[in-house]
C-alpha cells in the first residue's frame, strides 16, 4: 500500500476482507454477545463525530431503531479491543503497530456521513453497500479542495444528511474541483482513504463494518 499512501489516491480494494473471520461471524447476535458492552455513540444526523448521546453496544441493538452508531476510539496494540479478534492482521494493507485509532460502526439505509477528512484510514465493510465520493482537501497539497470542504462544512452543520448533500451538491463537484472519485463499496471491500483526501458516505443498504486509521 506505500505506493498509495505516497501518491495520496483513495482505492477501492475488491474482496480484500472477503476470507477475514469477521465476515463469517459478524451478526447482531454476536456483537450483543461479545462486545454488547461497548459505549458507542447514538447519531440521528450525518455529522457523527458530534454527537453527544451514549449507550451499549447491546442496548442500540436491541431497543434502538432508525439510528446509527459508531465507537472511536485510540488503539492499544499491546491490548488491542475484541474486535480486532476477527480481524486478520498482520495482511497486505497494514500492521498492528501502525494503527492509531479504530471505530466499528452500524448504520441504516439512506443514512450516512458528510464530507470530512482524517488519517489514511482502511474502511471495511462487513455488511451492505456504500456509495463513496472522494476529492483531496489537503490544505497544503489542494488548498482549493480545503476550501470546499470548509464551504460544505458550514452549509451542512450539525443535524444535516447525507442523502441531501449528495442529491444536491455531488452534481456540482466537477464544476468545482479538478478531480473527483466515486464508488461503490461492497461486503468485503476494503476502501483505502489518504490522510486529507476528504470523503463522503451514503448507505445503498444497511451497513456495519470497522474502520482502522494508521500512521
Amino acid at each position: 500500500m506505500s505506493q498509495y499512501k505516497t501518491a495520496r489516491v483513495p482505492v477501492l480494494l475488491k474482496g480484500a476482507a472477503e476470507n477475514w473471520p469477521l465476515m463469517s461471524k459478524w451478526d447482531k447476535d454476536y456483537i450483543i454477545a461479545h462486545m454488547g458492552n461497548y459505549v458507542c455513540k447514538v447519531i440521528k444526523d450525518s455529522r457523527p463525530a458530534y454527537s453527544k448521546e451514549q449507550t451499549t453496544l447491546k442496548f442500540y441493538f436491541e431497543k434502538l431503531k432508525d439510528v446509527s452508531t459508531l465507537t472511536l476510539d485510540p488503539f492499544n496494540s499491546k491490548k488491542p479491543p475484541r474486535f480486532f479478534k476477527d480481524v486478520t492482521c498482520p495482511n497486505p494493507y497494514f500492521i498492528i503497530n501502525d494503527i492509531q485509532r479504530f471505530f466499528f460502526f452500524h448504520s441504516v439505509k439512506d443514512a450516512g456521513t458528510l464530507p470530512h477528512i482524517h488519517g489514511n484510514a482502511f474502511n471495511i465493510l462487513q455488511n451492505g453497500t456504500k456509495e463513496w465520493v472522494f476529492y483531496d482537501a489537503s490544505e497544503t497539497h489542494n488548498p482549493n479542495g480545503y476550501q470546499v470542504l470548509k464551504a460544505s462544512n458550514k452549509k451542512y452543520n450539525v443535524g444535516s444528511h447525507a442523502k441531501d448533500w449528495f442529491k444536491k451538491e455531488v452534481p456540482k463537484l466537477p464544476q468545482k474541483l479538478d478531480k473527483v472519485y466515486r464508488c461503490t463499496q461492497e461486503a468485503g471491500d476494503i476502501v483505502f482513504i489518504p490522510e486529507g483526501y476528504c470523503h463522503a458516505v451514503l448507505n445503498k443498504s444497511e451497513v456495519m463494518g470497522i474502520v482502522f486509521e494508521t500512521r
